[in-house]
């Protein structure tokens, strides 16, 4: 059994008053797999504040493979995503503390808004909802490393009269290499160019296409309050389908929805429509600003199989390939291979709330 608990920096629950509302989490650890858990840290009332906590996975192995995630934060949180980048990786690579130095943080708490350095990491589970758990086909998995360097970037509005003590928990689930059939890789793709006046209604779309063959393993969507809802439309290589195969009207907790082996399949030049239809009752412009008071459009979806063999990658961690490295994590994580412009079935419908809610799934 592997099993790490992280702590961090930070300002010193001990030292809290009564005054302070206790809503930090425990999440009961894998019996196979490590758990990573952040620190504590005060938000302040009437106070919006993102939290990037750099924490420091150990293990005992350099390399694992994992075919199940699961988080945990403390109720009220408006999302909280793990983040990793190519910086994550580097200490089996290059020694201890080259992580640190590539990222140009060390191990801590910090606002994210004071960072310049997100822009080199992804979110490989992005969670809006209090507990969510994300599981990949039989055979399916991802690998991982230690030591790692990881981000959780935890946004909390806090919207009452007194301060909130928070925190997040991450489960991951490993499995032994010789039950991985195919590498899963992560796509996460979010529309930048978002400009909503007030008062009007308006849908933002983009397709995302594949350059290969893959199966979808699990797809959602993230948004924030003023999407009125968040859709996915097939692409079929021409045209978009129609109808949506996800509608989700609840931006505060978007479903995941799994998928069993074979029954999404896309083939190269094939790819998946998404769109956030938005309704701007606020007094400003409404843009991607990285703010609860900004809006996102972003997809994400788990596909497979990438095109490296597990026999590949056990390779390039067991030589220290470090190019090899690089090309591994380009494939693993990152946005969509390519994006198309295509008419869509939303260009004169704002809103997609005639379409049932969906629900979320777990993958048996």
């Amino acid at each position: 059994m592997l099993l790490f608990i992280f702590s961090c920096s930070h300002d010193d629950p001990a030292n809290a008053t009564d005054g302070i509302r206790d809503l930090t989490i425990s999440l009961a650890p894998p019996e196979d797999g490590l758990q990573v858990v952040t620190e504590p840290v005060v938000i302040a009332p009437y106070t919006e504040r993102e939290i990037c906590s750099v924490v420091r996975l150990e293990g005992d192995q350099t390399l694992f493979w994992t075919d199940q995630m699961e988080t945990l934060v403390s109720p009220g949180s408006h999302h909280m995503n793990v983040l990793l980048g190519q910086f994550s990786f580097l200490d089996p690579f290059l020694g201890e503390g080259a992580a640190e130095e590539a990222l140009g943080l060390s191990v801590g708490q910090y606002d994210c808004a004071d960072l310049s350095t997100m822009e080199q990491a992804f979110p490989v589970l992005p969670s809006q909802r209090e507990n969510q758990k994300i599981t990949f086909p039989e055979g399916v998995a991802a690998p991982m490393m230690t030591p790692a360097l990881l981000i959780f970037s935890h946004h909390y509005v806090n919207p009452t009269d007194e301060p909130i003590l928070i925190n997040a928990a991450l489960n991951i689930e490993t499995v032994p290499s010789e039950s991985v059939e195919h590498m899963a890789s992560l796509i996460f793709d979010d529309i930048g160019e978002i400009d909503i006046p007030p008062g009007e209604q308006k849908t933002v779309t983009r397709t995302c296409v594949m350059e290969r063959d893959v199966e979808v393993a699990l797809v959602s969507t993230h948004t924030h309050e003023w999407a009125e809802c968040a859709s996915l439309n097939d692409f079929d290589g021409e045209s978009v389908a129609a109808e949506p195969f996800f509608v989700n009207r609840e931006w505060e907790a978007p479903p995941i929805l799994h998928f069993a082996p074979g029954s999404f399949s896309l083939a190269a030049g094939e790819g998946i429509h998404y769109a956030c239809h938005y309704s701007n009752s606020t007094d400003y412009t409404l843009t991607n600003d990285g703010t609860a008071q900004g809006e996102m459009c972003v997809f994400a979806a788990v596909m497979y199989p990438a095109t490296w063999s597990v026999e590949a990658v056990e390779e390039t961690v067991a030589t220290g390939d470090l190019s090899g490295l690089l090309s591994l994590m380009s494939e693993a994580l990152g946005p969509c291979d390519t994006t198309a412009t295509t008419q869509s079935p939303w260009d004169s419908e704002a809103s997609c709330e005639a379409y049932p809610q969906t629900e979320g799934n777990v993958l048996q």
